[in-house]
């Protein structure tokens, strides 16, 4: 009867004892509530992110370029004579009909009276055989005869007019003039260049491009060309497209490409001046209407095999979901169709391991 007492007591033993186990795993186990509770209000995961831009991911190249004048010409006079009027100084500004330089007009004064007076004796001989020719006392040979001379004396009496004009030297369009190439009172002959004119209508910047860039880039791939100049630091011009040379340098295997923008804002930039330009381009294979290229690591596929990336609201700190179009991966970058816009700040790194509505701190 005593060792059958003792089954009892051994039963109850050995459940106390299950027991005691059982609550000590159950406090080992994590609650689930618990655990998300504590990832939310654990420090926010880093995230490296992206701003998104119609810029980025675009191939660069940077060329160095000179500042020319739209065009350079040489004024000379075209008539002889010797000089007595220089007005101009280098580097001074004109506008088109200003004064260049004068030569001495006496002999030009002398000419014109000299026509003058011929064309006027001219003129009143054919009147008098004009009168005879009426009254058929002279032939109509004789009078056509003096109507040659007198057209001939109105010739040079045209002439020399010229002649006398031509002593002033204008300026033929609005520009600078670099070089005075003579003195005044210098005696000068037909085509003697006097002065030196550029035309700075517009800011003129010739690059050389290499054969195999020139060959290889279309116009519509250019995104954008911009450019540096020392005396205006850091501040980029835009430029545009203006003329390319259609003959390789020999020497360099280069082609001429002249850009150009306005003088507005840029006053001091002169012919000879240097400049740094910036050439932005789509890279090779980029198709139209992919509109933005962002970082590989930003773009991940659900399981419905969607792309989406994770967008960054900045005032919270919360990342959210958005769907995006993309198209083939182009090495560190892959174009964005749709989707997206510029100035979307969007996570582009680590993105599985990110929730709807998370929070996390942008790495700078």
């Amino acid at each position: 009867m005593f060792s059958l007492g003792k089954a009892p007591i051994g039963r109850w033993a050995g459940l106390l004892l299950a027991g005691v186990l059982l609550a000590a795993c159950q406090e080992e186990a994590v609650d689930p509530v618990a655990q998300a509770e504590a990832e939310l209000n654990a420090a926010p995961r880093p995230a490296k992110t992206f701003t998104v831009t119609d810029q980025i991911g675009l191939l660069e190249r940077r060329f160095a370029g000179r500042v020319a004048a739209v065009q350079t010409v040489d004024l000379s006079f075209q008539v002889p004579g010797k000089l007595v009027k220089l007005p101009v100084l280098e580097s001074q500004q004109v506008k088109e009909g200003d004064l260049i330089a004068r030569i001495d007009t006496t002999d030009y004064d002398r000419a014109v009276r000299e026509a003058t007076i011929n064309a006027e004796q001219a003129k009143r001989e054919l009147d008098r055989l004009e009168t005879l020719r009426d009254r058929s006392v002279i032939s109509q040979s004789a009078y056509d005869e003096q109507k040659n001379k007198y057209d001939l004396a109105l010739e040079e009496q045209k002439e020399a007019r010229q002649n006398l004009e031509y002593t002033s030297l204008k300026a033929p369009f609005d520009g600078i003039v670099s070089n005075r190439l003579v003195d005044n009172f210098t005696t000068v002959s037909v085509g003697t260049p006097v002065v030196r004119m550029h035309d700075v209508s517009e800011v003129q910047v010739d690059i050389n491009v290499a054969e195999a860039l020139f060959g290889r880039v279309t116009e519509s791939e250019v995104a954008s060309i911009e450019a540096k100049f020392p005396a205006y630091g850091e501040k980029l011009f835009p430029l545009t497209y203006r003329e390319h040379s259609s003959q390789v340098d020999e020497v360099t295997q280069t082609y001429r490409v002249s850009l150009a923008m306005p003088r507005e804002g840029a006053d001091q930039l002169f012919p000879g001046m240097t400049a740094s330009v910036i050439v932005k381009f789509l890279p090779e294979g980029l198709e139209l209407g992919e509109q933005y290229l962002v970082p590989t690591g930003a773009v991940a596929i659900d399981g419905d095999g969607k792309a989406y990336v994770w967008t960054y609201a900045d005032d919270s700190g919360a990342v959210s979901k958005r769907p995006v179009e993309i198209g083939t991966v182009m090495g560190d970058y892959i174009p964005v169709r749709s989707g997206l816009e510029t100035g979307d700040e969007i996570v582009s790194a680590g993105v599985a391991y990110l929730s709807e509505g998370q929070i996390v701190r942008r790495l700078r």
